[in-house]
């Protein structure tokens, strides 16, 4: 019989440390060299940096000189805090800082206001860092997206976009006072920032939607004359005037209120370009609207200048590896390139300097995008892995004209979401466990570890203890613990050999369906999903499986994929198992060509077999499954066992009845194991819930190598 322990690991209730006090006693620092300021005599305005022809400039106090940008771009994500609650304190930030110029970065971009805790913390850090190793701060604007979502109207955003960047220039020179909001920045602001501050890269990814609906309301519109900026040349249309007000708007406030100017840019991306992409199979969506900053000018008064800035992946839109050009275009190493291939193109339309704002890939178990050339996608990369696409890219960026780089991400985002999970996880808890099935969330060059980091995938048994023992049967023992990113479970072997000998670990999940049989096995209650585990033999894989009715993916996907048969899947007294699969694209035709793409998707329940363990010479960050000496261990995400949130033990309901993905609370769910063919007895376990997240910090690989990479490139010496 099986013995059975309800236990759960989860260690909760840790809140994240309180802000280091407001004044630091900069009197105790020693300070490091102050950053010079050019004082235009005609205008009156300083200004410390301006734009070449190729490169922005930094004054040094008699010339300006030319800057490489090496950086990254900072969000407000932490373990167990939406953005909008901007929970970072203020000794992290001043450790990421140096943590930052460290890697050989020279720049942080934020897309928003953010609480006193990052000035404070970027003034301590630039106040005693030395010429060399200052960071440099660009600075967003965000716009009000629900309001994009009531009327699509760009001037109706256009007041408040204003008015956070005006708030935004009295924050640098230290001069704001908040008061308390929600879901945004607020305090007392007293730290002058303002000669760090390279410039602006205002808004965000303006789509289809935005840009079209603009222009359609305000047909009359086609140009804009303001007193520092000017849009000048054909096809201008209304979204070019508001961006364009909204630059102009941002000078004057800051030359007017503080005598001091400094580059301005726009956010953009490859879905609005100015290129023609005939390959695009969503040329509606994804190529349909340009923003061209070639548009914009300045005049007298503004002496820093104007630079464009890209938002730049390797796998969407479909275009970047769908188009001729890109697809055969060879580098210099004989490869073919579709990255490089694109940016040699967007650069060659520019007169002025151009910024790779964002690039990255992400270090996720989850994938959602591939370019099937370059390798580049967006997710099931390892850490290293991660690091040598960063690389490439970043290489890529550097050896083709442009002013610089910006990593995306320096840290992870629990609280993120992608096209082809975000409807499988509750948005009301996601910022309280980490989702490595979700890409987006896992594009940090650091990653939060959650729990006390105890249990280590590496085969070894040492670090179980005896109430994480649930169940005990035919020679075998089978442990359990949970942590905000996996349930781990190991099984240790008297009589058996898991290395060799296949192992069943049959999980019943929900309590309205499943099946009583699997292959040839037996279970004791009806399950979902099986890990059907078959050692370290060659040509042999293991998995995990799902019962038909409740699989996700056949329920939500089945509309775009054009392969897909799901024929008795929402019968719930079908014994059928089949592969847990994730959705890369649905399916669509190449419209220069009449080319039709099947639908792409991927079996994630295949598992991959490796060590876990950081400072092990053979770590795989994705390794899913590792073997020891009659024993094994397997941690699962918990999304691969239809958790849409683990921290309060919510799974899906029942789809087919309900006709939609939803969630349902349950209080445990059952386990069991096996080697042989006998019916597997079944054992209840459960853990706590948890609203608060233990974790620690750790760089992952990847930013070990990009910081070898950022110290290459560097402008070259005359």
């Amino acid at each position: 019989m099986i013995t059975a322990v309800i236990t759960g690991a989860f260690l909760a209730g840790c809140t994240a440390p309180w802000m280091v006090p407001e004044e630091q006693g900069s009197a105790e620092l020693t300070p490091g060299p102050e950053q010079a300021l050019d004082h235009d005599t005609q205008t009156g305005v300083d200004y410390a940096f301006r734009c070449g022809e190729q490169y922005l400039e930094i004054y040094d106090g008699a010339e300006f000189q030319p800057v490489y940008l090496n950086g990254v771009n900072i969000g407000s994500g932490y373990p167990g805090y939406y953005p909008g609650e901007l929970a970072i304190p203020e000794e992290t930030y001043l450790r990421w800082f140096h943590e930052i110029s460290e890697m050989n970065c020279n720049t942080i971009r934020i897309y928003t206001t953010m609480m006193p805790s990052f000035y404070n913390a970027f003034y301590t850090y630039n106040y005693t860092a030395d010429a060399d190793h200052k960071l440099y701060l660009l600075m967003g604007v965000w716009y009000d997206e629900e309001m994009i979502e009531q009327t699509g109207d760009a001037y109706d955003l256009l007041k408040g976009a204003v008015s956070e960047a005006k708030e935004q220039i009295d924050i640098i020179h230290g001069n704001c006072e908040i008061d308390e909001r929600p879901g945004r920045a607020h305090g007392v602001y007293t730290r002058d920032v303002s000669e760090y501050v390279l410039g602006w890269i205002l808004g965000i990814e303006s789509d289809a939607y935005l840009v079209g609906t603009t222009n359609d309301l305000h047909p009359d519109i086609h140009s804009y004359d303001g007193e520092y900026l000017y849009t000048q040349g054909e096809d201008i249309q209304a979204f070019d005037a508001f961006l364009c007000e909204l630059g102009d708007e941002v000078i004057k406030y800051e030359t007017d209120q503080y005598q001091m100017q400094r580059p301005v840019s726009w956010t953009n991306w490859p879905t609005a370009d100015a290129l023609d992409h005939p390959s695009e199979p969503a040329p509606d969506k994804e190529d349909a609207v340009t923003i061209n900053v070639e548009r914009f000018h300045t005049k007298a008064g503004f002496a820093p200048g104007i630079f464009a800035s890209y938002h730049v992946y390797p796998y969407y839109p479909d275009f970047m590896y769908l188009d001729e050009d890109y697809n055969t275009y060879h580098d210099n190493d004989g490869v073919i390139n579709t990255y490089e291939a694109y940016l040699k193109e967007l650069r060659a339309i520019h007169t002025m300097p151009v910024l790779v704002a964002e690039f990255g890939v992400p270090s996720s178990r989850g994938c959602t995008h591939i370019n099937p050339y370059t390798g580049l996608d967006q997710g099931k990369h390892t850490e290293t892995e991660q690091g040598w696409c960063l690389d490439a890219m970043a290489r890529d960026i550097y050896d083709n004209g442009y002013a610089g780089g910006l990593v995306f991400a320096w840290q992870d985002e629990w609280f993120k979401r992608t096209w082809n999970t975000m409807d499988y996880t509750d948005p009301d808890r996601r910022a309280f466990w980490n989702d490595l099935q979700t890409s987006e969330q896992n594009f940090g060059l650091l990653e939060f570890v959650p729990g006390d980091g105890r249990h280590r995938l590496d085969g070894e048994l040492t670090e179980w203890r005896e109430n994480e023992l649930i169940a005990e049967e035919d020679g075998l023992k089978l442990y359990a613990a949970t942590d905000a990113r996996y349930l781990w479970l190991a099984v240790e072997a008297d009589a058996h050999d898991p290395a060799k000998e296949q192992v069943l670990i049959p999980f019943d999940i929900t309590p309205l369906s499943g099946a009583q049989h699997y292959k040839d096995q037996t279970f004791e209650r009806p399950v979902d999903f099986v890990a059907e585990l078959n050692g370290m033999e060659e040509e042999t894989e293991s998995h995990i499986y799902v019962h038909q009715y409740y699989d996700r993916y056949a329920f939500f996907y089945q509309k775009y994929d054009n392969l897909l048969d799901v024929t008795g899947y929402d019968d719930p007294s079908n014994e059928n198992f089949g592969p847990i699969l994730l959705s890369l694209n649905k399916a669509f035709t190449q419209p220069e060509t009449g080319e039709t793409f099947d639908a792409l998707k991927y079996d994630t329940g295949l598992l991959r077999i490796g060590v876990g363990v950081p400072d092990d010479e053979a770590y795989d960050s994705l390794a899913d499954l590792c073997y020891g000496e009659h024993c094994l261990e397997l941690r699962i995400p918990w999304e691969m066992l239809n958790f849409r949130d683990p921290s309060s033990k919510e799974i899906e309901d029942d789809f087919w009845q309900r006709g939609e993905l939803c969630g349902r609370d349950i209080s445990e769910i059952w386990l069991g194991v096996r080697c042989g063919k006998d019916q597997i007895n079944m054992v209840s376990y459960t853990w706590a819930d948890w609203d608060h997240v233990e974790f620690t910090e750790r760089l992952k690989d990847s930013y070990w190598i990009l910081q070898g990479c950022f110290g290459d490139l560097k402008i070259p010496a005359e």
